[in-house]
This record gives C-alpha cells, sequence and structure tokens, in this order.
C-alpha cells in the first residue's frame, strides 16, 4: 500500500531549530547552508513528517529509521520501503509505499505556459490544454512524480513517456508498472503521486502531532549517520 502525509509549515515554532537532533547530519548541514527560512523549514518539516509516518504507520522503531541514498541521490529505508517527499509553497509531503514510489506538490502560479512545450509528448500535447494553468499544473506534477519514482527529474528520457489522463504511462521502449494519481492538497496546489500498488490513504497532518511524537522521543533517540 502507499500511503500520503501533508503538513503546512507555518504551523511550525519559531524554535524549529530544537528538532534538528532528529535528523541525519547530512540534512542537518543541508539546512544550515539554507539562505532561507522556508527552505529550511521545508526541508526540516519534510523529513520529520515521514519519520514519524514510517514509526506511526509502518510499525518501524524510530531507531530503526535509517535514511540512505541510491545511486541517483534519492533517498531510501532498506529494502522493504521506499518514500519520496516534495515541498512547494506553504506545504511539504511524504509518500511511502512497499513499492518504488514517488510524489511532486506544486503552488500554482502564473506563468508563460508556452515556453514548457518541449517538456510535452505529442500525445500529451493534444490531450491536455497546456496553456491553461490547471491542466499544465496536473501534468507537470505527474512528469514530475513519474520522473522521481525512476529516479530521475524532468530528464530528457522522461519527455519520452507520456502520461495519460486515466495516469497510465506509455513509454515506447519499456513497459511501465507504475501509473499517476492527482489528490487535494490544498487550494492553489496541485500534487500527483507515482505510484504501483493502490493509493491506501492522504492525511492532513497537524504540526502539533508532530511536535507531541518528538517530544515523547526526547532522551530515546540515537542520532544516526546518514549512509551514502
Amino acid at each position: 500500500m502507499t500511503t500520503i502525509a501533508f503538513c503546512k509549515i507555518s504551523d511550525m515554532p519559531i524554535e524549529w531549530q530544537c528538532y534538528l537532533p532528529f535528523l541525519e547530519n547530512d540534512v542537518v548541514q543541508r539546512v544550515e547552508r539554507m539562505r532561507k527560512r522556508e527552505d529550511q523549514l521545508r526541508t526540516v518539516c519534510a523529513h520529520l513528517l515521514t519519520k514519524m509516518m514510517l514509526v506511526t504507520t509502518f510499525n518501524k522503531g524510530l531507531s530503526e529509521v535509517r535514511f540512505s541514498k541510491d545511486s541517483n541521490g534519492k533517498y531510501q529505508l532498506g529494502q522493504d520501503l521506499h518514500f519520496n517527499l516534495s515541498h512547494s509553497g506553504s506545504y511539504v509531503a511524504c509518500a511511502i509505499s512497499t513499492f518504488p514510489v514517488g510524489i511532486d506538490v506544486e503552488q500554482q502560479v502564473t506563468r508563460d505556459f508556452s515556453i514548457f512545450q518541449a517538456l510535452w509528448s505529442t500525445e500529451e500535447s493534444h490531450l491536455y490544454k497546456l496553456l491553461e494553468q490547471d491542466a499544465f499544473y496536473t501534468l507537470w506534477t505527474a512528469k514530475e512524480s513519474y520522473g522521481k519514482y525512476k529516479g530521475f527529474g524532468l530528464h530528457d528520457s522522461l519527455m519520452e513517456a507520456t502520461i495519460r489522463q486515466d495516469g497510465t504511462i506509455h513509454h515506447p521502449a519499456s513497459r511501465v508498472k507504475a501509473r499517476t494519481i492527482p489528490f487535494f492538497l490544498a487550494p492553489g496546489y496541485s500534487a500527483a503521486v507515482c505510484l504501483e500498488d493502490s493509493l491506501e490513504t492522504v492525511t492532513h497532518v497537524q504540526w502539533a502531532q508532530i511536535k507531541t511524537f518528538f517530544m515523547k522521543n526526547v532522551g530515546t533517540y540515537a542520532k544516526i549517520e546518514l549512509t551514502n
């Protein structure tokens, strides 16, 4: 099964740095290099949210949540569980599955959508009204989630794939087992997940829940190093 959780970063407290000891050194160092506070909040919240969901939904002990990276730099958790993170605007989201998974969330902004036409396959250009904001972001998040499922972003080979309106994915060179599913995040946002199994739940997690979970674990969590 695949489960999705999301959280709003504007609910985080001003003393959010006290949660850094629960994150891997690699993540902490990345956060410290960030210049924008919003980027720091999104990264910290996304990782805390994922850790909490792995423990509470998949019966993992917090000390078992040992993130590693594959050859593409994608986070993974051993062989039995896969997860992926995304954040945009005021929201962060994570998808956790027993199969490879990708997720993308985007805050919709007005832009010149015509400059992105080279990103779409011929079939997609006919299926979607890609000069319209909602259609553009529907396909954009689906393509991004597929790219993250495969382990690359909007890579050249991703342009060869066609994502149809029912979420099925056609690639001329290979059979794709996964499909994309849009889900509701908040007004003014688009979101999609790419998965091989079923989408079980989409849960809006309040920051208070994350706070309670980690405060209960103060003193019981042994900080671990990120395995590269």
